[in-house]
């Protein structure tokens, strides 16, 4: 814990660089805002589907049409997922560690939301829905129920927490300038 921490709290070089242009930064973060909340809106439409595919699945794992059904919920939030947490690691958090008016905790549980969905995201990708032992199946569809929630969990801290504070602080600093 203590080393991530210690992560969170430097930026690393290629972030830095990447945000020596104030103006670039600023656009980049609006940019990025702006895409990461179109992402929110179209995961959350798959989450209940992927949650119900995943538990309903665990408990049937022999049953072929429930496999088909939850390797069609994964297959539909997996591609997004990956690139909406890449963006807020390489744009947003990198910006708002850099803000003394940013509330840490809002980074820190960012960043632990983002391993918990990557753990469960090996899970899933660990076990084929279509051609895995039914052993595979039930524990790829319990990650999956939980990634759903997670991500959930997620969605809602960006759309409560996360976001607003990025925008208040854009605000802020073009007040500022």
């Amino acid at each position: 814990m203590l080393t991530q921490l210690a992560l969170l709290s430097q930026p690393s070089i290629l972030n830095k660089r990447s945000l020596i242009n104030e103006g670039t930064a600023r656009s980049r973060v609006e940019d990025a805002l702006a895409r990461l909340s179109g992402e929110d809106s179209e995961l959350s439409k798959h989450l209940l589907d992927a949650a119900v595919a995943g538990a309903v699945v665990a408990r049937q794992p022999s049953d072929t049409a429930l496999r088909a059904e939850a390797a069609e919920a994964w297959s539909s939030i997996r591609p997004v997922i990956a690139n909406h947490i890449a963006k807020q690691e390489e744009i947003i958090l990198p910006w708002a560690k850099m803000r003394a008016d940013f509330p840490f905790d809002l980074i820190l549980r960012a960043h632990e939301q983002h391993l918990r969905l990557r753990h469960l995201a090996e899970s899933v990708d660990a076990a084929s829905f279509i051609g895995g032992r039914d052993e595979e199946v039930v524990k790829a569809g319990t990650a999956l129920t939980a990634f759903a929630v997670c991500l959930d969990d997620l969605i809602d801290g960006e759309a409560r927490d996360l976001f607003p504070m990025v925008q208040r602080s854009l605000l802020a600093n073009t007040k500022g300038s």
